[in-house]
């Protein structure tokens, strides 16, 4: 019998705008009040909001919670193209 690898489950809740909470998560890779950039299971989420904050990181349970004012969550995804050029240059462009 084959081995079958399980990939821990990824989700996100995100109540009234004003907590995103967020399973899944490998780590944290950088923060401020208006983003964080986060390394989950299914590849790097981009949250952009106001008034942000870290509230609950548990990385054994590979969960976080972010307080603020949540706008917009992406998943970046990597290309050839990306390879070239720096992560980081290719966010903050």
């Amino acid at each position: 019998m084959e081995e079958v690898e399980l990939k821990p489950n990824h989700n996100i809740c995100i109540k009234d705008r004003k907590v995103c909470e967020i399973e899944g998560v490998k780590k944290l890779d950088s923060f401020d009040n208006k983003e964080f950039l986060i390394d989950t299971v299914q590849g790097y989420l981009h949250v952009k909001g106001v008034d942000l904050s870290l509230g609950t990181m548990d990385m054994d349970k590979g969960f976080l919670s972010i307080y603020g004012t949540i706008d917009s969550l992406s998943y970046l995804n990597k290309t050839k193209s990306d390879k070239k050029e720096g992560f980081f240059t290719k966010l903050f462009k």
